[in-house]
């Protein structure tokens, strides 16, 4: 009996670090840096501004390769998709629905129109910067994205989802050379961006 009981608290404790994990990888940050700023007097704005768009993993490591963008003028705008559980969920931090998520639509200056932004995630499919989910995750959240405007356009749906919220957002943020930006996303709210206290050194 003694065994058994020690077992069942192995998976217990087991079974926390995994969703301790989860939910650490599915706080989305992407850096911001390398930011250039080239007059154009024939470019709208009369300024091209280039930067290096980087995922960052767990103890602010480069996930994934870094997308270079050039977009017209400095004011950058991130165009997202957010999904927002109710906060019962997030309380008691549940491995499906105890953060918000995050699908990063495209980028685009404020002398551009949206549909000619540059993608960064793939739309209707999980986003590549998280991590891979447990096997039990996998296909609720795949659903979300695969379905996300008929969850959005259809309370009683999300409702039964748990969902509270789905939507798009777009902040923006001026970009100026020299300068290092972090977006992220609050467990419980919605997409963030801030200008970091002192340059961060470029992910090696």
């Amino acid at each position: 009996a003694l065994e058994s009981e020690v077992e069942r608290l192995k998976g217990e404790v087991a079974q926390r670090e995994v969703q301790l994990k989860y939910l650490r990888e599915r706080r989305r940050v992407a850096r911001i840096d390398q930011v250039v700023r080239t007059p154009d007097p024939g470019a709208p704005g009369g300024a091209l501004t280039s930067f290096r768009f980087q995922e960052m993993g767990e103890e602010g490591t480069p996930a994934g390769p870094a997308q270079p963008f050039t977009i017209l003028g400095d004011i950058a705008y991130f165009e997202a998709l957010v999904v927002k559980f109710d906060d019962a969920f997030v309380e008691r931090n549940d491995l499906l629905k105890g953060s918000s998520l995050l699908l990063l639509r495209r980028v685009f200056g404020e002398h551009q129109a949206p549909i000619d932004g540059f993608p960064i995630d793939s739309q209707g499919q999980r986003p590549a910067g998280y991590e891979p989910e447990p096997d039990d995750a996998t296909p609720f959240h795949r659903d979300l994205w695969r379905r996300f405007w008929e969850y959005a356009l259809e309370p009683e749906i999300a409702r039964e989802a748990g969902v509270r919220a789905m939507h798009g957002e777009a902040p923006f943020m001026k970009l100026a050379p020299g300068r290092t930006y972090e977006i992220s996303l609050r467990t419980s709210e919605g997409l963030l961006i801030r200008v970091l206290p002192e340059p961060v050194p470029p992910p090696q």
